[in-house]
């Protein structure tokens, strides 16, 4: 009788066998859902304004800019591929979400420090006076700003890779109240999502416009670090799928 309950391929948080009815579910769903509203926030704020920020701040061309962005999401996109991959062959998506949200707070940690230190930025340049020239950013400068950006990208492209699965995870795919369920649950992602977008490009812009680039950084970082302890809450409840191998690994394995 007891085995019946157990639930084929996912484990708990101790690596026991899942129970139907203690582990997953729409309530372990819920903690996925609040922790994109706040991965999404921190992501978007940044995103949707940073050509501003390269331009007016770190002195880069509009053009330059404006490619530097579209490489940063880019990348933030395509690495979704590793963090899935990651997520199917050899860790959990609970690991992957948690390894990817440190590693995005560590990128927005060394962008808020750098946005609030001046001795990290290039010189302010006056337009009209030609006696101070606007010098791009360049050198340890610099480094430090790609090196913020590029942990932003590799964090939110793992998290995009492993926290939808997470999600989907807790409903049995075998039956028709978990069909229904995993389906509910990916409206209510997508309306999480939109909730994250709209609070980023209108509050953490204006905030970034009016109040400093340090202070929008810093609550991107703020959200970010909330968003690893709200996801934790659910630990005891969720049911997480063993790896058994990507499909691109069963592809290559065919002869």
């Amino acid at each position: 009788m007891e085995e019946a309950n157990h639930l084929e391929g996912y484990v708990d948080w101790k690596g026991r066998t899942a129970l139907k009815g203690h582990h997953g579910g729409m309530l372990a769903a819920s903690f996925v859902l609040v922790v994109e509203v706040l991965e999404n926030l921190a992501y978007l704020a940044n995103a949707s304004n940073l050509v501003l920020y390269l331009s007016q701040f770190m002195h880069f061309s509009p053009t330059r800019s404006a490619n530097i962005v579209t490489n940063f999401m880019g990348t933030a996109f395509l690495l979704a591929l590793l963090g899935g991959f990651l997520s199917d062959a050899f860790f959990t998506t609970y690991c992957i979400y948690l390894i990817s949200a440190a590693i995005e707070l560590m990128g927005l940690l060394i962008l808020t420090i750098q946005a609030h230190m001046p001795k990290l930025k290039p010189p302010v340049c006056v337009l009209p006076n030609t006696d101070t020239p606007c010098r791009e950013i360049d050198g340890a400068k610099e480094a430090i700003l790609f090196t913020g950006l590029s942990l932003v990208a590799l964090g939110v492209g793992g998290i995009k890779g492993s926290l939808p699965a997470h999600g989907a995870e807790q409903f049995d795919e075998n039956t028709g109240d978990g069909r229904r369920l995993r389906s509910t649950f990916f409206n209510y992602y997508v309306f999480s999502l939109s909730c994250g977008a709209l609070i980023a490009v209108t509050f953490v812009v204006w905030i970034e416009d009016n109040k400093g680039w340090q202070w929008g950084f810093g609550i991107a970082s703020a959200t970010v670090l909330l968003s690893i302890p709200v996801f934790l809450l659910g630990t005891t409840l969720y049911r997480n799928k063993i790896p058994r191998g990507s499909p691109i690994t069963t592809i290559f394995k065919v002869r």
